[in-house]
């Protein structure tokens, strides 16, 4: 998974990598590859660079790429889907994602230390259970004085990628 996929660029350049045979691609594509965006115009970019790329490859009719879900990614295990009768495929794939067993996770997640409010780019905002987890892990085993930059987004993306991944996976972050 590429938690904040932006507009696709780590999904695509792994299809065209090679490290995917062409015989395992249409699978992987399908059932093991996934992407999570909270900007709506990056996240269309990101389907259809990763659909185009896909194409390129395999040749063929249009197969659209379901692994890509409209969310914030930090939010998904926050509370329950509120826009799920609004969104109801986008939502169906964002609860498909929460079931999977994923073990590797790259990316090149938000920066936001240090921004207080909504006119800054990537102003924080409070994830509960995520901080909670950055307070009872990082800050508790930290001997700074201030913890206040552990809120980061990049902080809370090793975090959430840590927990997510559990005791075993790949975790590469830019």
């Amino acid at each position: 998974v590429d938690p904040f996929t932006g507009t696709g660029t780590f999904i695509t350049r792994l299809l065209q990598s090679g490290l995917i045979t062409q015989d395992q691609l249409a699978y992987k594509y399908q059932q093991e590859i996934h992407a999570n965006e909270i900007v709506l115009l990056a996240y269309y970019i990101a389907a259809i660079n990763i659909e185009q790329v896909y194409h390129d490859i395999m040749g063929g009719s249009y197969v659209p790429f379901n692994g890509i879900c409209l969310t914030d990614t930090f939010a998904l295990y926050e509370k329950e889907d509120l826009v799920d009768s609004a969104q109801t495929d986008n939502s169906t794939r964002r609860k498909n994602q929460k079931k999977l067993d994923i073990r590797v996770i790259v990316g090149n997640p938000p920066y936001s230390a240090g921004q207080t409010s909504a006119n800054d780019n990537n102003a924080n905002i409070e994830y509960k259970s995520l901080d909670e987890r950055i307070r009872n892990t990082y800050a508790e085993h930290s001997t700074a004085t201030s913890t206040k930059n552990l809120m980061d987004s990049y902080i809370r993306a090793i975090r959430w990628a840590s927990d997510r991944i559990g005791d075993a996976g790949v975790l590469a972050y830019v």
